[in-house]
């Protein structure tokens, strides 16, 4: 079992141990492999933009980076419909956007990666290794997004708060909360590394795509 895959499943658990009665039917027709598969997609999916990015010289790392928040509010989205949660796209874009910033702020492993990755981008000789560089970090900071808003609901359900019924900001802050209680630049080098060895394997290709949410129409 990967690091990942481990992680996802204890979180999965303990999220369903908390959920109160009216999302308890959601989680429990969903089931714990699809909550598990929409992180996941959305990390591999995120991995191949990274990828392609690292080829473009100079702005690529940072661009790579940055559209990982897609990956990250349309994966939230996601879950929430599964399990019945009624919270709107933009309140998931914004959570989405904040935890992504949290993590390049508070993590040396992703801003590092992503200067990295752009300084190599100048050269051709480097330009592989670039790309690889994006695919492992969008990988990782997309995969520790998801675990951190099982974590956040979970806390949140724990507490008799329902994040339906929250604020964007209250929901934000929340998050800030789980990050600093986590060891996220640990949660992430380890994630990098599983990407990498998943590549080495042949277990994902760097080709996978998924087709995002779309915003809401004004």
């Amino acid at each position: 079992m990967s690091i990942s895959s481990g992680l996802l499943k204890i979180a999965i658990i303990a999220l369903s141990r908390e959920l109160p009665k009216v999302y308890r039917e959601g989680i429990e027709k969903a089931g714990a492999k699809e909550i598990e598969e929409i992180i996941n997609v959305h990390a591999v999916g995120a991995a191949a933009v990274g990828l392609a990015s690292g080829w473009i010289p100079a702005a690529g790392g940072m661009a790579g980076m940055m559209a990982s928040t897609g990956f990250v509010w349309s994966m939230y989205y996601r879950i929430n419909k599964k399990i019945g949660i009624p919270i709107s796209k933009t309140a998931a874009k914004s959570l989405g956007s904040a935890v992504l910033s949290n993590l390049a702020g508070s993590c040396m492993a992703i801003v590092g990666g992503t200067i990295l990755a752009t300084l190599l981008s100048f050269t051709g000789i480097g330009n592989f290794f670039s790309s690889l560089i994006m695919a492992s970090m969008d990988y990782a900071v997309v995969l520790v997004a998801g675990i951190i808003y099982l974590k956040l609901l979970t806390g949140l359900f724990k507490a008799g708060k329902d994040p339906a019924n929250m604020s964007g900001d209250d929901l934000k802050s929340h998050a800030d909360d789980v990050i600093r209680q986590e060891n996220t630049k640990q949660l992430l080098k380890d994630a990098v590394r599983e990407y990498k060895k998943k590549r080495k394997d042949g277990e994902v290709s760097g080709k996978e795509s998924v087709t995002l949410e779309e915003d809401e129409k004004e």
